[in-house]
């Protein structure tokens, strides 16, 4: 409950809602498990999708979701000119 508050939004009927991540430190972040970037979890996410395993995130054939080129932990548009 310590990362969930009352929603300020009367549709919401006063259900929790998280936290905004900027209101919570970065070592209670790191604490849950989170990754520190946002490459990190795209990652992490890809592997989970690919049933764990990080050799079937490699051979990931979904091209047509947007995190597909960021599979592999790193940025493609990045550190290259073509």
């Amino acid at each position: 409950m310590k990362y969930l508050e009352p929603s300020p939004y009367a549709a919401d009927g006063e259900n929790l809602i998280g936290k905004l991540p900027s209101q919570i430190s970065k070592d209670d972040l790191r604490d849950l498990g989170h990754p520190s970037s946002p490459i990190k979890a795209i990652r992490r996410n890809c592997v989970e999708c690919a049933g764990g395993s990080e050799a079937e995130a490699r051979k990931c054939t979904a091209t047509t979701c947007p995190l597909w080129p960021f599979r592999m932990g790193r940025n493609p548009f990045h550190g290259r000119a073509k």
